[in-house]
């Protein structure tokens, strides 16, 4: 298989290029919209009793809890006249959504539903019977009809889960924006070249890009939580940075001591390669485990992580190498003269270097290594571990 990726990466790099390109446009054009479609948290265990609770609650005609709450503020009073007026014209408005099941106020609630200064007050919607996914549409629906009127604003769940999807949305755009940069920076103190710092960051693009597209063809034939995203973006650039660390470094080796060409790739993927693959099965063997809760948000995240670590490593296998043989030499192009003679002292093996001291240490002493090192987790563990015993 090795040999194989390696004849489809030196003999047709520029259509391994080419074929990326296109994919990761069409997933762009295809999964840039995902966090709209994906589904709310998903916590809920169908075996619990408070799920039971809700699907008889739902066999009576309505749902469980308040979904969709009304804050209505009344400078008149909501106990006078006029405010009883606007209350029930509130009221009224609601209760004319086909989704609505009740609207309770404070003359069916009770007190608790007016402030104390008798200026406000809630009215509390329970839906009809329904999933929580249909939640968002009848949300936006009533945010235009009763969230239109003046002084009334409307909260609660229903309401908040379509917000939530998109702050996390705008914070996966905002959160990528930010960490680039610092990858970029990190990879380029890493990776000893300008030109060699960019791969990561190419690789993680491509596996995201494609992971979201994937995940936008999930929610298709399921309900895939919104929650998949922030492991999507986090697990497919610190896959990308490992992949890529793996592969490029060997290909420098082969690099110095075979040159640039077929058996140098060879060579890359035979080692490097079978590195990232079992890497991979390990991560995507992991991440399945989550496929057996029945929360929303447990398998979505197993779902997306499996999908990421599948893609990162397909990346890193494919792509990657056909632009190591475009790039040959070049990959060690605008690199300061320091971080350079450290790259090639890297390449070469020489005996040197605090990171080879240190492995010399531990080869030295490996049961005497092995007890520190339990030891000083042990002690950072315990007050851990004590803290969240005491926090829950």
């Amino acid at each position: 298989m090795f040999s194989a990726l390696s004849s489809l990466a030196t003999g047709r790099p520029k259509g391994v290029v080419a074929c990326a390109v296109v994919a990761a446009l069409l997933a762009v054009a295809f999964g840039g919209s995902v966090a709209q479609r994906l589904d709310p948290y998903g916590a809920e265990d169908p075996s619990t009793e408070v799920a039971k609770a809700q699907e008889a609650a739902q066999a009576g005609g309505v749902r469980a809890g308040v979904n969709v709450v009304a804050l209505m503020r009344t400078p008149e009073g909501a106990r006078s006249a006029a405010g009883q007026d606007k209350v029930a014209e509130v009221a009224r408005v609601l209760r004319a959504d086909r989704d609505v099941g009740r609207v309770a106020t404070f003359r069916e609630g009770g007190p608790r539903l007016v402030s104390r200064d008798g200026r406000s007050t809630y009215l509390a919607v329970t839906l009809r019977p329904g999933e929580d996914t249909q939640d968002e549409a009848i949300a936006q629906r009533l945010e235009r009809t009763a969230g239109g009127l003046p002084d009334v604003t409307l909260g609660g769940r229903a309401v908040a889960e379509p917000q939530v999807n998109e702050q996390v949305s705008e914070d996966l755009a905002r959160a990528e924006l930010l960490a680039f940069p610092i990858l970029a920076l990190l990879s380029f103190l890493f990776f000893r070249s300008l030109v060699a710092s960019l791969l990561p960051l190419m690789v993680g693009g491509l596996s995201i890009v494609l992971t979201l597209a994937g995940l936008r063809l999930a929610s298709e034939f399921g309900s895939v939580s919104v929650f998949a995203l922030n492991l999507v973006t986090g697990l497919g650039l610190g896959l990308a940075i490992d992949y890529s660390l793996f592969i490029v470094s060997r290909y420098r080796e082969e690099l110095e001591k075979v040159g640039p060409g077929a058996q140098a790739m060879r060579r890359t993927l035979a080692t490097a390669g079978r590195t990232v693959l079992f890497s991979s099965i390990t991560v995507t063997a992991a991440l399945a485990s989550l496929l057996v809760f029945p929360q929303r948000f447990l398998y979505s995240m197993g779902l997306g992580g499996m999908m990421v670590s599948i893609i990162a490593a397909t990346v890193a296998l494919t792509v990657l190498p056909a632009v190591l043989a475009l790039l040959g030499p070049r990959v060690n192009a605008l690199a300061p003269k320091r971080l350079q003679r450290a790259r090639e002292d890297e390449a070469r093996g020489t005996r040197s270097g605090f990171w080879y001291r240190l492995s010399r240490a531990v080869m030295k002493r490996p049961a005497r290594t092995a007890i520190a090192s339990a030891a000083v987790l042990i002690a950072l563990g315990v007050p851990f571990l004590g803290g969240l015993v005491s926090a829950t």
